[in-house]
Formats: structure tokens, C-alpha cells, sequence
């Protein structure tokens, strides 16, 4: 049985605390994150060791993987900051599964609603800041455009399912609102992908709805109005898109690059190193924009700076999470409240994945935190429904036997 030294009390409003500043204040956040893991560290090991599942192993695998192909970088010295800036990362993933077993399912959807909330909140922000002309593209204080959009995009397929808890009146109204933000700061980011995969989460979230679906309209109809004000208060970068439309954003030549450093077949197996792409791209001088980190797409990403074990190991990582998701959902014991969370939590895990074809969070300090925020809530709700199941074959061996 997972139990906590402490009162149930700090690390909730902790958790609280950690998922509600991802994109509002990145100190904050960083403040609050590293507490939670302190907190989970000084827990019991009985009880860790409990909350350690499978997916907490395929984690642990991937660490270990991105760890030894920091060992073994061509450039250390750029791989090295991998143990800072990924530490909250690794770390925060383990106590989030810890704490999120441990708390009541009441406190459970108080930490989806406040998830949800906060994005709500950026997404206003952004837009405020795109309105007012301050930025080309809407972004966060603590954020690029980029960030902010996948942020947006990941918080809108759980906030969608979680109108299956909204009961009264006046907080369908608001929801709706809050989610019209949350998709218009994600179209005036100017993200190509990421609308795309909003309105194929938004189309697919209706499936599995049990509320009364006349919000969608709603939710529609403001999405329409705040976008057509947004782009006639600021059309800079819309009007550059018109006069560009066919433009990739510089990815026909990082992914031109890509390929040939893949097709050279140099170390295969542990890759260059994390974070060494300034270190291997060769041709900065035909960017656009100078400024680019990364191949914006994590499964190239995690190739070249890890090789075939960094990229398996995160496949079979994903692959098993959703997998084991499919599973517990089609349980008979799984109630409708843990269905819901958990096919939110799957649907925003995936436009994660999907998202990073064309962009990537795996090496972003709060993005990767998300991601694994997800996959903490997966195996939490995944381990509650086997433990029911557990009671359950328990008790009739029992009545089998008396």
C-alpha cells in the first residue's frame, strides 16, 4: 500500500502548485517542481517501490539510455547540461505517478481541472499579447510561440472530457469560453500542425463526450469570433504566410540535413549526444530564422542524439503506455469517472506525439514535463482500476474457499 510521511495536504496543493505555473512562470514552476521531487524523495521506499510499475521502468530505461549517450558524446560539453535541465524532467515524472496513486480520485480531477484552468489562463495571456501587437505570433511570458502552442494543444483533449464533470449551468458556460481560448491561442500561434491537430482532438473528443454536445457549437462560434478580431488587430505574420504559403519554417533543409548524417550511419547505437544539434547541423547559413535549436522532430531528435536504443527505448516507452491505457479501458471494473480521465489523458498524450513530427518537446524544460505528467496520470488511473481488480479476484477466492 503507497502511503506519505507527510500531511496528504502539502503535496496536493504542491502538485497544484507545479501544474499550474508551467507556462505562467518558469521560475515558479522550477520552485514548486523541484519540492514536489524533494518530497518524494524522502518518502518511503516501500512505498516508491510500490508505486513502481511498468511504465516507471520504460522510464527508467530511457533515462538510463539518455544518460549513457551523454557518456559517450562527441560533444560533452554540450551534452552535459542534459542533468540540469532534463533533471526536473526524469525526476518530476516519478513523483507526479507517486502522488497521483496516493490521492483520493476526488483530488485527482481537482488537478485535471486545475491543469485545464491554467492553460485557459495562457492561452488569454497569448492572445492578449498577439492583440496588442507585442509578439508576430501568440506566446507565453515565460515561453516561445512554440511551447505555448503544443502547452495549449496538450491541455485541450483532457479539458474537452472533462465536461463530463460539469454539472452546473453557469461552469458549462465558462468551460466553454475557457476552451475557445485555448484553441485560438493555438490558431494564432500560427501553427500549422498544431490547428490541424486541435480540430482532429476537438472532432474526436465528441466520441467520447456524455454531456450535452450543443456546447461544441459554443465553443465553435467563439473560436470563429476571437480568431477573425485577433487577425484583423495583427496580420503581420498572416500576411507573410499569404505571400509564402508554400513555406516549411526551414524544415526541408533540417530534415534534408537530418538525412544525411542518418544516411552516414555514424553512431548508430548511442547517437552524437543529447542537446548537440548546434554541434552536428552544417548548414545554419540557408536558415531563415538563425535561431533554431533543434530538427523539429523528436523522433529524428532522439536518433542522432541518442541513436537506436534513445529512439527504441522511448517507442517501447509510449508504445506500452498506450497500450496498457487500451487495456485498462476495455476492464469491465473501470468506472465512468476513470474512463473519462483516462481517455483525456490519452487523447492529449497523442496530439503530443503527433505534434512532434513537425516540432518537439522532448529536450523543452516544461513541454517534456507535461508529457510525462500525462504518462504519470495513464499509470496512476491504470494501477487504481488493478487494485480494484486485485480486491476483487481476492475476495472471491476467499468466498471460493469459506
Amino acid at each position: 500500500m503507497i502511503e506519505t510521511r507527510f500531511n496528504l495536504k502539502i503535496p496536493f496543493y504542491l502538485f497544484l502548485a507545479t501544474i499550474s505555473t508551467f507556462l505562467i512562470s518558469l521560475f515558479l514552476f522550477q520552485i514548486f517542481a523541484v519540492l514536489l521531487v524533494f518530497l518524494w524523495l524522502i518518502e518511503k521506499n516501500k512505498s516508491k517501490s510500490e508505486a513502481f510499475d511498468r511504465i516507471s521502468l520504460l522510464f527508467f530505461v530511457f533515462i538510463l539510455v539518455r544518460i549513457t549517450s551523454l557518456i559517450f558524446s562527441k560533444y560533452p560539453e554540450s551534452s552535459l547540461p542534459l542533468l540540469y535541465k532534463d533533471g526536473i524532467f526524469f525526476l518530476s515524472f516519478f513523483a507526479m505517478s507517486f502522488y497521483l496513486k496516493l490521492f483520493a480520485e476526488k483530488k485527482v480531477k481537482a488537478i485535471a481541472l486545475t491543469f485545464v484552468v491554467a492553460a485557459m489562463i495562457v492561452a488569454l495571456v497569448g492572445i492578449i499579447k498577439f492583440n496588442i501587437g507585442l509578439v508576430n505570433r501568440a506566446e507565453s511570458f515565460s515561453s516561445g510561440y512554440m511551447a505555448y502552442s503544443l502547452y495549449l494543444l496538450a491541455s485541450l483533449g483532457i479539458g474537452l472530457l472533462l465536461y463530463n464533470f460539469i454539472n452546473e449551468k453557469r461552469y458549462v458556460a465558462s468551460w466553454t469560453a475557457g476552451l475557445a481560448l485555448i484553441i485560438s491561442g493555438i490558431i494564432v500561434s500560427l501553427g500549422r500542425t498544431n490547428t490541424a491537430l486541435a480540430i482532429l482532438v476537438f472532432i474526436v473528443s465528441l466520441f467520447f463526450l456524455k454531456a450535452n454536445r450543443w456546447f461544441s457549437i459554443g465553443i465553435v462560434l467563439l473560436t470563429v469570433v476571437l480568431t477573425f478580431i485577433s487577425f484583423q488587430l495583427n496580420t503581420k505574420e498572416l500576411d507573410s504566410r499569404v505571400e509564402h504559403p508554400a513555406g516549411m519554417s526551414d524544415r526541408d533543409i533540417l530534415w534534408g540535413n537530418a538525412k544525411d548524417l542518418i544516411l552516414k550511419f555514424e553512431y548508430p547505437l548511442i547517437g552524437y549526444g543529447p542537446r548537440t544539434f548546434d554541434k552536428v547541423f552544417t548548414e545554419r547559413d540557408k536558415l531563415q530564422d538563425v535561431k533554431i535549436g533543434s530538427w523539429h522532430n523528436d523522433y529524428i531528435q532522439l536518433y542522432l542524439e541518442s541513436g537506436i536504443l534513445g529512439l527504441l527505448s522511448y517507442l517501447i516507452l509510449i508504445g506500452y503506455a498506450l497500450f496498457a491505457a487500451l487495456k485498462c479501458f476495455l476492464q469491465r471494473r473501470i468506472r465512468k469517472s476513470q474512463k473519462v480521465l483516462l481517455i483525456g489523458a490519452v487523447i492529449s498524450m497523442i496530439s503530443l506525439l503527433l505534434a512532434a513530427l513537425t516540432s518537439g518537446f522532448i529536450n523543452s524544460p516544461v513541454i517534456a514535463v507535461v508529457f510525462g505528467f500525462f504518462l504519470a496520470f495513464i499509470s496512476s488511473i491504470i494501477y487504481a482500476v488493478e487494485k480494484i481488480s486485485d480486491k476483487y479476484q481476492i475476495n472471491v477466492y476467499i468466498n471460493l474457499n469459506n
